[in-house]
């Protein structure tokens, strides 16, 4: 027998419940995380695909993962323990050079270095629907400046259990690969949350926000304007600004200048204030292909952590004019 039999013969949600207190709430399971001390659940649980995802501490995998993160124990001691739970003897094996599990679950996982390919799942095309439209929380983002057109655009919706509004990300196909979500509880800080999360870990970032979205106006304007986070591209949207979509961090990876390159358009970068364009070595190739330009605040309009949108749609449009070629 094989890891993976074990790993699936498992029901993920009863192996959890031994250490969690559960609440099911349309299909997803929910509760304190058993790694972080925490008052809000964040602590996700699912049978299809069978994994788990703490949003407090950033651990997700399947149940091979949590058992080895919940004991800190070695992965033989982890297989015996979950041979234990299934009833199971004998000997288990596992593909050479691989572990099973690693096959089932490496697309939860934090990023690898070596890793060179996407290995993201694709969620149904319907995911959202589990999620409200709640227009008392959506007003959160509303009073920021987003219109409501620019929400039901991209799809912003609240997540009840876990108080926070979520949003889809899509890959080039237009098929959600993962889910953000942006905390709405004011006292995130205190309770050592990220203001921002993912439904599960980035296997490969290879995907831009936003750019499935607006392919028609960064084709039809030859250009697109890349922000760090997602709510810049829905502020830029409201504006009637289109052809924008998000890297999602603060650099560039080679899999999202690949994406560019293919794109054959002018790439204007317009990340945050303290980010250095020319510093990062992912820019420096991409210019090879395409033209690349980028915002740079010379008359000190932003403060020093802002995106170029956080000032409104004159300090953006002003810092868009100004814009520097990349050579």
């Amino acid at each position: 027998m094989e890891l993976n039999d074990i790993i699936q013969s498992i029901d993920i949600v009863d192996f959890i419940s031994q250490f969690v207190d559960l609440t099911e709430r349309n299909g997803e399971f929910w509760g304190l995380s058993c790694f972080k001390d925490e008052k809000t659940p964040s602590f996700s649980v699912r049978r299809d695909p069978p994994v788990f995802f703490d949003y407090s501490s950033g651990i997700g995998g399947n149940v091979f993962t949590f058992v080895k993160y919940y004991y800190r124990c070695s992965p033989r001691e982890a297989i015996d323990i979950l041979k234990k739970f299934a009833g199971i003897n004998g000997e288990i094996s596992s593909p050479r050079g691989k572990m099973a599990a690693t096959m089932t679950c490496k697309r939860f996982l934090k990023p690898r270095t070596n890793q060179k390919h996407s290995s993201a799942t694709i969620l149904p095309d319907n995911y959202m629907e589990r999620y409200e439209k709640n227009s008392e929380k959506l007003a959160v983002w509303e009073n920021e400046g987003i219109s409501r057109a620019s929400l039901d655009k991209f799809q912003v919706y609240y997540d009840s259990f876990s108080n926070r509004l979520v949003y889809p990300i899509h890959n080039l196909d237009g098929k959600i690969v993962n889910i953000g979500g942006r905390t709405l509880d004011p006292l995130w800080k205190e309770k050592k949350q990220k203001k921002y999360c993912y439904f599960k870990s980035w296997g490969t970032l290879d995907t831009i926000y936003g750019l499935s979205e607006n392919m028609d106006a960064i084709r039809d304007k030859r250009e697109i304007i890349l922000f760090e986070g997602c709510k810049s591209v829905l502020l830029a949207d409201t504006w009637g600004i289109h052809n924008c979509g998000a890297i999602l961090t603060s650099h560039l990876n080679p899999h999202q200048m690949k994406i560019l390159a293919w794109l054959g358009c002018r790439v204007v970068f317009a990340l945050d204030k303290d980010v250095r364009v020319r510093d990062d070595h992912n820019i420096a190739k991409l210019k090879r292909y395409v033209n690349v330009e980028y915002l740079w605040d010379r008359e000190d309009l932003l403060d020093s952590k802002d995106s170029p949108v956080d000032k409104g749609v004159e300090v953006f449009k002003k810092l868009y004019e100004q814009r520097l070629k990349y050579k």
